[in-house]
């Protein structure tokens, strides 16, 4: 205890921050505001927002703002060293939180926003609000949450240090997961609801969002930095919609999902292989919904986890199918990720993405010969235009990725005209979920993102 001790009382000194301990709480503002945007009928129909923010008063926050570092340099972020500060009194209570809370939780301001995309489906933003910064839109990946960006605080959270390096940061929930699960028409039918793969979010849900940031900013452009799936979705809006892509000056992608020809995941591996083709993998799924309960868990999840290791993390879908190195992560955080795990997807989703494995192309999804006839008037699906992903983008990669294996993404760099760095990240095993939960996340990933950033504003 005394050498703990002695650690925090010199971190303190160093690294001029307050450590929470257990009986030292941060104490979220008490402020509160909702206040609905006077936008006319059509802008409504494109993008109506709704905000409920807590803060400080006007005074407060803009003396917060000035006195925010700016982003650091190279470097700074190679030299630089961190220790996360989650009192463990506090890890029950932040795995119930929901994100804004755990935004105000932790001394910042939260906003909630609303967009609805062109097919109807209503998307809900959260953001951490810095007037007249670089806005830098957060997209998570398969079966997250706007939660990713901030669940293990200030500390490690991208959506804080982005904040605190002086931007304005918005994080989208896609279609179908616990924020984002209305649509415009009500609530059809689950096969009628979840009839999408990382296509539609793609094609609907990034224009939509990044319309709302930019009418809401009235900045020219903004910066995007998606994992997994964000990453996926990104390529298909460059491709299907062309003129979003030039709205973006810098894409950072954490572990590309766009090839998937050298794919480990032998969840992802059985479900393109299965016999009894989409209809029958429902049933293993739980339905079009992707269920917390199914059959693929109990199969494959011995392939993540040692036997010896009690956890059940290893019997959470998404680790089951994209992997996860348990030796990188703080088990004592367990319960906020367990809280903040499945967050909502449909069963299509993942068999676009198991339909892509062990393929060279980045393609639309397959119907089949007939149905792809009629869709695409082409027995095969279309692929991907790469090509017009004109703006800058950047590249991280782990060798542990059960999904980006380094001779897809070296494919993915040499496809995309404008590819500006493809980095490795210099950590052994390095997985699919280390770029959000690794509990050496800031100075691997982030503080090279940070610097990234700065240098593209």
């Amino acid at each position: 205890m005394e050498i703990a001790f002695n650690i925090a009382i010199c971190s303190i000194f160093l690294l001029g921050i307050v450590v929470p301990t257990k009986t030292q709480k941060w104490v979220p503002y008490a402020y509160s505001l909702d206040e609905n945007q006077g936008l006319d009928e059509q802008a409504q129909l494109q993008s109506q927002s709704q905000i409920q923010s807590q803060g400080t008063s006007q005074s407060q926050s803009q003396a917060q703002i000035q006195s925010q570092p700016e982003p650091r340099s190279c470097l700074q972020c190679q030299q630089a060293s961190y220790q996360q500060y989650i009192a463990e009194i506090d890890i029950e209570i932040d795995a119930k939180l929901d994100t804004p809370k755990l935004i105000s939780k932790y001394g910042h301001q939260a906003e909630t926003h609303y967009a609805f995309t062109a097919d109807g489906y209503k998307l809900c933003l959260h953001r951490i609000p810095r007037s007249g910064a670089t806005p830098v839109l957060l997209v998570h990946g398969l079966m997250a949450s706007s939660a990713t960006w901030v669940q293990f605080g200030p500390s490690q959270g991208l959506a804080y240090i982005l904040s605190q390096s002086g931007y304005d940061v918005w994080m989208l929930n896609t279609r179908g997961n616990v924020y984002s699960e209305e649509r415009l028409a009500g609530r059809e039918s689950d096969k009628v609801f979840w009839d999408f793969s990382f296509h539609e979010i793609g094609q609907y849900d990034l224009p939509a969002a990044i319309d709302l940031i930019l009418l809401q900013t009235k900045m020219p452009s903004i910066q995007y930095i998606g994992h997994s799936q964000g990453s996926t979705a990104f390529f298909v809006m460059c491709s299907e919609r062309p003129d979003y892509a030039g709205k973006i000056s810098l894409m950072q992608s954490l572990s590309p999902s766009v090839y998937m020809e050298g794919t480990r995941s032998p969840a992802l591996k059985f479900m393109k292989l299965f016999s009894g083709g989409f209809t029958m993998l429902l049933n293993l799924l739980g339905g079009h919904k992707i269920s917390l309960k199914n059959k693929i868990v109990d199969m494959f999840r011995n392939h993540i986890c040692n036997k010896l290791i009690p956890s059940r993390i290893c019997a959470i879908f998404e680790f089951v199918v994209c992997g996860f190195n348990i030796n990188s992560f703080n088990m004592t955080l367990s319960p906020i990720l367990e809280g903040h795990a499945s967050q909502g997807s449909s069963a299509k989703q993942i068999y676009h993405f198991a339909q892509m494995q062990g393929k060279s192309e980045f393609q639309k999804y397959d119907y089949g010969l007939i149905l792809n006839k009629l869709r695409y008037k082409s027995i095969f699906p279309p692929t991907y235009n790469l090509s017009l992903a004109m703006g800058k983008v950047a590249l991280h990669r782990g060798d542990g990725d059960w999904l980006g294996s380094e001779s897809d993404v070296l494919r993915l760099e040499r496809d995309l005209p404008n590819c500006i760095e493809n980095r490795n990240i210099r950590f052994e095993g390095f997985s699919h979920f280390d770029f959000t939960i690794s509990k050496n996340v800031r100075s691997l990933v982030y503080d090279r993102v940070i610097g990234l950033c700065g240098s593209n504003r």
